[in-house]
């Protein structure tokens, strides 16, 4: 008996890619070989530096206060200064500011991420280019 089933959602368009499909590279900043600066942090360090608070840096990155704390100390271990500076509260509360370092650090990612994210849209359009070049060449032949 021959097959009249309609063919599955996944054989439809077979050799084409979905057109929602991208390409994106995380990245991060290594210290001496080691992972020290990745998307998450460089968020906490600009909430830190929008609020002039920890927790609310915090906040931007849903992760805990500890953790935020924790991660902030490993930093400067690692670099071996600070990269926030804070100040007990009182009356008026605390509040929490960036070194220039910090801030250095934080342009330094963002630059390299938009840098990098520009090359990776270019390479992964180019990729796709290619694929369907390729396909093309196949069916002609």
């Amino acid at each position: 008996m021959p097959n009249t089933a309609r063919p599955s959602a996944s054989h439809r368009g077979a050799g084409r890619l979905p057109p929602g499909i991208s390409g994106q590279i995380k990245g991060w900043l290594n210290l001496d070989g080691r992972f020290f600066l990745g998307p998450r942090y460089v968020t906490l360090l600009e909430g830190i530096d929008a609020t002039g608070t920890i927790r609310d840096g915090c906040r931007r990155t849903q992760m805990s206060y500890r953790t935020c704390l924790n991660r902030i100390r490993q930093m400067e271990r690692a670099l071996g200064r600070p990269l926030v500076v804070t100040a007990r509260g009182g009356a008026a509360g605390g509040r929490a500011e960036l070194t220039a370092e910090a801030r250095r650090l934080v342009r330094l990612y963002r630059g390299w991420r938009d840098r990098m994210e520009q090359e990776t849209r270019r390479a992964f359009a180019a990729a796709r280019r290619d694929l369907a070049g390729s396909r093309h060449r196949a069916r002609s032949r």
